[in-house]
């Protein structure tokens, strides 16, 4: 039996609902909430991610600063920047575009910024808070996969607190962005939480977690890491993995660039299509798993509406100062 689908972009049309209502009464009740994004250099990755981040303040009628400094520009430039933002009573919460160039330094830019405007939880404050069980703004990626597990659970008729408490879950990546954080939140809600990486592959036992697992949640960015014979029948998987690959038009394996000949059988690639893939095998694993996300349309979908919810969250408890 196939897996079921877990509709990221049905279940950020449902938050979004909600989310405008709420903006709506914030505003009138006098917050003005909006959300800033500090971008160093023309990095691709994060210029896209400041285009979606405008886009949907833009359709939700939040607030927008854009801060996109150039690629030289000093740490103590970048710093000024992040207190300006701290200052501007518009701004509710700061989301730094990273990588930053080599002069400066993450640490810097984070620790500046107000830890009631980190919305995505980069600031150690509030990534202590997380630990503690405690989070005022639980980051985005994580926040979005435990939003799409739930509200799928529920739709089963099943009890969410009844369904974590004890089960197995297993996150793949420890990442200060995804992974740890990711296991952090299912520990909080009582999960039995094991936290799987490169080491442990280097080790051979990926699999002997991985197949364990009640609930499988993978970020590392590895196109189709996790196959069927890695996943536990009956398993939710989330897959947050987000790949461009190249489909090798002769045996179809996965490559990274068109410079190269295909990897397995040396065919040229040069014409060969793009894809987005995760780092789950969708196709193979959906014939195990009783439930799946989709990449894309999975939990890329839901992660910017946890960024506008902690936004929401942040302009609220500014307006109560």
């Amino acid at each position: 039996m196939a897996a079921k689908i877990i509709d990221g972009k049905a279940i950020a049309a449902e938050v979004r609902e909600e989310l405008v209502k709420e903006l709506a009464e914030l505003k009138a009740a006098g917050a003005n909430p909006g959300i800033a994004t500090l971008m160093v250099g023309d990095d691709f990755g994060a210029g896209m991610y400041r285009g979606a981040v405008e886009k949907f303040c833009g359709e939700m009628g939040l607030g927008y600063r854009n801060e996109t400094l150039p690629a030289d520009a000093t740490e103590e430039q970048v710093v000024a920047v992040v207190k300006s933002l701290n200052e501007d009573p518009a701004v509710s919460g700061i989301l730094p575009l990273r990588p930053f160039p080599p002069q400066v330094s993450d640490s810097a830019v984070i620790n500046t910024i107000d830890v009631g405007k980190d919305v995505d939880c980069f600031h150690p404050f509030n990534m202590g808070k997380l630990t503690l069980g405690e989070p005022t703004y639980p980051p985005a990626t994580p926040s979005a996969c435990l939003e799409l597990l739930e509200r799928y659970l529920k739709s089963e008729g099943k009890d969410v607190t009844a369904e974590l408490e004890g089960a197995e879950i297993c996150v793949v990546g420890h990442s200060n962005i995804v992974g740890k954080p990711m296991a952090l939140l299912v520990l909080n809600r009582n999960a039995t939480t094991t936290v799987s990486h490169v080491f442990t592959s280097n080790r051979g036992n990926l699999a002997k977690h991985t197949s364990a697992a009640d609930i499988l949640v993978v970020a590392v960015g590895v196109p189709h890491l996790i196959g069927p014979d890695q996943v536990k029948e009956g398993a939710i998987v989330l897959d947050v993995g987000i790949n461009r690959v190249i489909v090798c038009p002769e045996c179809g394996t996965l490559n990274r660039s068109k410079k190269n000949p295909c990897k397995k059988c040396g065919a040229d690639l040069s014409e060969a299509q793009q894809k987005t893939v995760g780092d789950v095998d969708f196709e193979a694993v959906s014939a195990k798993a009783s439930a799946i996300t989709p990449v894309p349309g999975g939990v890329g979908s839901v992660t910017n509406m946890m960024l506008a919810r902690n936004t929401l969250r942040a302009a609220r408890a500014q307006l109560k100062k």
